[in-house]
């Protein structure tokens, strides 16, 4: 389970445990010719979580970004706010300029939200604390230079739009066989699923990936969705994580944007079922979250319901970025909504964890939302870069994360009968 503990504040979050649930018994072949099945536990390496000091930083009693802030905003000689100190700083240097359109909603979204987060993590933190989580030795080193898989999936989809179309007639699903080599299969044009109750590591361009239970995948970009709608499934839940614009991208060039307008592509209408819950992670833009909110829920029929924020913390309980940073905040928001509402949800609740060190690597939402759809619910995530169990999941990098490289893997015991019953 990912939730360490919750109350009326929200919720603390261990990601790692929410990863490594579906992966306690993995199956793969070594050979053709091998009847027999190895079994594997493998686990997320802590090191991608293993975040120790803020990532930007504040010098007590200066005001000047060096070292760390404490959860508690830190105050001079004076007494007064180091943030707001900070802030006069910044007004000088940019000699009084007034903020743009785009800044002042910012600051007044951070003036709603901001002793929400300050009151809601001390008290989950605390919590936490009090069961043994964060309270554990930090002698691992940094994590910050751990090197990470080049990932060329997004690359081979540019490419797989050459393709021609599946024929419709065609069923949209291929499925693992549970036996031997997988024969090749068409990650692009299809929905691949691996349908057994244990994860199974499977080799996919030359690569080795695993695949949660029960867990379904559509490698694509926009343009190439069909097989998604073309199933036929309705779900109960639909997460986005969309590649928003921002220079910090461009800059990077980690990964291919999305201008908003194109988000309306997306087939959420044809894809939703009755008085499903739809969730999008949206970042500090004023102009994302207006987008969210005035543009793309109304044009999907998706009422908005509830603004929750995912609070990024250290290992020592810091946030990630101070608080009253004017670059970048340390907690993203999710609009949440239903296209049928039938029921209110709880307003400002916080999502507490450490986040990864790799890029966009969100928590789980399943354990949180659970309350709010129905018992057997099928779920999808739009534009993600891991699987989950009993998930359906979509995106040009969808099994990014799910490389053999990001996990510690140690030999399990081989279960009785299972060789021969990899059961459905």
């Amino acid at each position: 389970m990912s939730i360490v503990c919750g109350n009326s504040w929200g919720w603390l979050l261990d990601s790692c445990t929410h990863i490594d649930e579906g992966l306690q018994r993995c199956v793969c072949y070594k050979s053709a010719g091998l009847e027999k099945p190895t079994y594997f536990k493998n686990c997320f390496k802590r090191e991608y979580f293993n975040i120790l000091k803020p990532r930007v930083q504040i010098r007590q009693n200066t005001g000047i970004f060096t070292s760390s802030i404490p959860l508690h905003t830190a105050k001079n000689s004076n007494g007064d706010e180091l943030a707001t100190d900070l802030q006069t700083r910044k007004k000088r240097k940019r000699k009084q300029r007034d903020l743009n359109t785009g800044e002042l909603d910012a600051h007044i979204y951070h003036g709603k939200v901001r002793s929400v987060v300050l009151e809601g993590c001390q008290a989950l933190l605390e919590a936490g604390r009090k069961c043994g989580y964060l309270t554990e030795a930090l002698n691992a080193p940094a994590s910050e230079s751990l090197p990470t898989h080049e990932c060329q999936l997004a690359a081979l989809c540019d490419m797989a739009k050459q393709l021609p179309l599946t024929d419709k007639s065609v069923a949209p699903v291929q499925t693992l066989r549970g036996y031997g080599l997988e024969p090749p299969l068409d990650l692009f044009s299809y929905i691949t699923e691996n349908p057994f109750d244990c994860a199974y590591e499977v080799t996919l361009m030359r690569e080795k990936y695993l695949l949660p239970p029960r867990s379904r995948f559509l490698l694509s970009d926009i343009t190439h969705m069909h097989p998604l709608v073309n199933s036929g499934d309705k779900f109960d839940l639909i997460i986005l994580d969309p590649p928003w614009e921002n220079k910090s991208v461009k800059r990077s060039n980690r990964y291919s944007s999305l201008p908003s307008s194109q988000l309306k592509q997306l087939p959420v209408p044809a894809l939703a079922a009755p008085e499903c819950l739809v969730v999008t992670w949206v970042t500090n833009r004023a102009k994302h979250l207006r987008f969210v909110k005035e543009e793309l829920y109304p044009y999907w029929a998706v009422e908005v319901l509830a603004e929750w924020l995912w609070v990024k913390v250290t290992r020592t309980g810091e946030f990630v970025f101070p608080l009253d940073s004017q670059h970048k905040k340390p907690y993203e928001v999710l609009v949440l909504g239903r296209s049928l509402a039938v029921d209110e949800l709880p307003e400002q609740r916080l999502l507490i964890s450490v986040p990864s060190v790799l890029h966009s690597h969100k928590p789980s939402l399943s354990a949180v939302l659970k309350p709010y759809i129905s018992h057997k619910p099928k779920c999808l995530e739009l534009f993600a870069r891991s699987l989950q169990c009993d998930w359906t999941s979509w995106g040009n990098e969808v099994i990014k994360f799910q490389h053999s490289s990001y996990f510690t893997r140690e030999r399990a015991e081989d279960p009785a009968g299972t060789s021969q019953t990899l059961t459905q």
